[in-house]
């Protein structure tokens, strides 16, 4: 992977967690709706601790979010905030079509599901989601289970071939 790729979808990878953060953080239920609640101290933080990712959440302040809104939210950011501006242009596109990219939602949706409740028992910050992602994907045990994702996204892509040679 070429080192902008790599880059580029490091970034990605770091708004849709951050989307996903807010998610699990500022969710409001208001009726059968969810909506992003964000208060102003939580921002005037974000403002300062995450300047190049607080316009996502700008852009999400009251909103009513579902899955759509929030892949959508996602994709609107990146398109106006990274691509072709931060990376070259079309370059996220590649990003968000690559097998590399699709391991790292695979990785980070496993990781959150596996933590919810250490991440519910009590608010925390962006960037210890961050470290705590990064720390479990070194485990042995997520290193076999990335490299299984990764051979059946191979037998996906290419019905057939044998890498078992």
């Amino acid at each position: 992977m070429l080192p902008n790729m790599q880059a580029a979808r490091d970034r990605v990878v770091e708004i849709v967690m951050f989307e996903n953060w807010l998610r699990f953080y500022f969710i409001a239920e208001e009726g059968e709706k969810l909506l992003v609640r964000i208060p102003e101290q939580a921002m005037a933080k974000m403002r300062e601790a995450y300047p190049k990712l607080v316009g996502l959440a700008e852009s999400l302040i009251d909103k009513e979010i579902d899955h759509k809104t929030s892949v959508e939210a996602v994709v609107m950011f990146t398109a106006s905030e990274v691509d072709g501006t931060v990376f070259p242009e079309n370059m996220v596109g590649q990003v968000f079509d690559s097998p590399a990219f699709q391991l790292e939602l695979e990785l980070f949706g496993s990781w959150v599901q596996s933590h919810e409740g250490q991440l519910d028992a009590g608010f925390m910050e962006f960037s210890r989601w961050r470290e705590m992602y990064q720390e479990w994907k070194k485990s042995d045990k997520v290193r076999e289970y990335a490299a299984k994702i990764t051979e059946a996204m191979h037998r996906t892509v290419n019905p057939g071939s044998d890498t078992t040679q």
